[in-house]
């Protein structure tokens, strides 16, 4: 037999048995189905398991992508465009910030204006 113990309508922990305390089944505990793990939710009927993680979106080091633009040469192109723009200028060149989401509109339109490829400019090494 699988219980859980159901906290403001979550599940918090799995036991196998039946938890007893002082030889009465300790307070809170609920017979689950065999799916049922700790994260579930229970509206008092049904149990209903967490909403999958999103995937983590993917990065590339600032450093590569101006390798890439320096190597087919638009990086005059490139610090001109990011110079007229002080938000884009200080959000490029932020120390504490190294890399640059492979989907940053942006950077994908600074990428396309200057005629390249963004899914090879923009690609995370692997």
């Amino acid at each position: 037999m699988k219980y859980a113990r159901i906290i403001e309508g979550v599940v918090d922990s799995i036991a196998y048995d039946l938890p007893y305390l002082e030889g009465s089944p300790e307070p809170g505990w609920t017979k689950v189905p065999d799916d049922v793990f700790a994260g579930f939710s229970f509206d008092g009927k049904n149990f209903t398991g967490p909403e999958p993680t999103p995937p983590r979106r993917q990065t590339v080091l600032k450093s590569v992508v101006q390798a890439r633009i320096i190597d087919a040469g638009k990086m005059p192109e490139a610090y001109a465009a990011l110079t007229q723009n002080p938000v884009y200028f200080a959000r490029w060149f932020a120390p504490d910030r190294p890399e640059v989401y492979c989907d940053d509109p942006d950077a994908i339109l600074l990428v396309t204006a200057l005629g390249l490829d963004p899914d090879a400019i923009l690609a995370p090494i692997v």
